[in-house]
């Protein structure tokens, strides 16, 4: 749907300089928002990407863009839902899952400015939400999510993944903390991994694994992983790289406008689009169809499908950038502010 031009409308850029690509980035970025008139915040170290959307609404802003990882766009998104306002995003991000689900250009960030021009479109997508937060990717429980919440885990990913899987399938209590059934199924007994994500994600097919074909299907889907030892754990991984992941009996999901689940204890570890978090019991999952209004540049795809060969580039760089995120010089933020 074509919609208004953006110029008219006072517009602010939150950018992250923390995230994937914004820090080499930052002053082409920052140049080029402010060429289209847009108002341009550069968070600080440990600065709330929400708060300052925030803001941004009570200085007047009409629409809202973020430069940034999927956790700052949920939380700039979350706040564009709340005030009814569009959102642009532009993907600098490590992972940028939600970027390429929405048919963004990964490997030109900038021109997502181009939503700011006359002739955009205007999409309406899906936001789950999990006890009321917003999410716009997927909300993770169990191993990942201990993963996340290790204070260690961004110096040195790879130890802190293998000393939580062996504490895992080494205390089977540890997997009977979440307590979930599949429809039509008996209880899950040794549950390493929940996934409830934003709409479906692609198994089938290794060159669109992780994919969404559509944000606004209305529903969420649950992955679970369910594996009582380590070697069964391996065989799973090999059998989802080899492109066999629907013939894998450890791995159940299923689609589901809601969900409710409960775990032992009061509160639990989660992972909200990649960012830690501290969530209370039980855990409510649902839908909101069509709450977030984002305006993307005329002519983009409404998903990007990514070729094989570009795909093993892709992820070989964001593996690259997963185990050694890069360092944004205070200096180089400065001298663009």
């Amino acid at each position: 749907m074509l919609v208004a031009d953006a110029k008219t409308t006072p517009a602010y850029l939150i950018l992250n300089p923390a995230s994937g690509s914004a820090a080499a980035l930052l002053r082409s970025l920052t140049g080029a928002a402010r060429e289209r008139g847009i108002r341009v915040r550069v968070l600080e170290p440990g600065e709330d990407a929400r708060h300052a959307a925030l803001e941004a609404a009570e200085e007047g802003a009409r629409t809202l863009a973020v430069a940034g990882g999927d956790g700052s766009v949920a939380a700039v998104g979350g706040v564009a839902v709340e005030r009814g306002l569009p959102l642009v995003v532009v993907p600098t991000g490590t992972l940028n899952h939600f970027a390429r689900d929405l048919g963004l250009d990964l490997a030109r960030p900038l021109r997502a400015l181009d939503a700011f021009a006359s002739g955009h479109h205007e999409r309406h997508v899906d936001v789950g939400r999990i006890n009321g937060r917003p999410f716009i990717n997927n909300v993770s429980l169990g191993v990942y999510a201990e993963m996340l919440g290790d204070p260690g885990y961004r110096g040195n990913k790879l130890r802190v993944a293998q000393t939580k899987l062996q504490a895992v399938f080494s205390d089977p209590e540890l997997r009977r903390a979440l307590r979930i059934t599949p429809p039509g199924e008996a209880p899950l007994e040794s549950v390493i991994t929940v996934v409830v994500s934003n709409n479906p994600y692609e198994f089938s097919r290794w060159d669109r694994f992780g994919q969404r074909h559509r944000l606004d299907t209305g529903t969420l889907q649950i992955s679970v992983l369910d594996a009582s030892t380590l070697d069964e754990f391996e065989r799973l991984l090999a059998g989802t790289l080899l492109g066999a992941i629907e013939f894998r009996p450890a791995l159940h999901h299923w689609t589901s406008e809601g969900l409710e689940t409960g775990v032992l204890g009061e509160v639990v570890q989660a992972g909200v689009d990649g960012e830690p978090i501290i969530l209370e019991a039980p855990l409510r999952f649902s839908v909101d169809p069509g709450a977030l209004r984002v305006l993307v540049p005329e002519g983009s795809p409404t998903s990007r499908q990514v070729p094989p060969l570009e795909a093993g580039r892709h992820a070989a760089r964001t593996l690259r950038r997963w185990l050694h995120p890069p360092q944004v010089p205070s200096r180089q933020i400065a001298e663009v502010l």
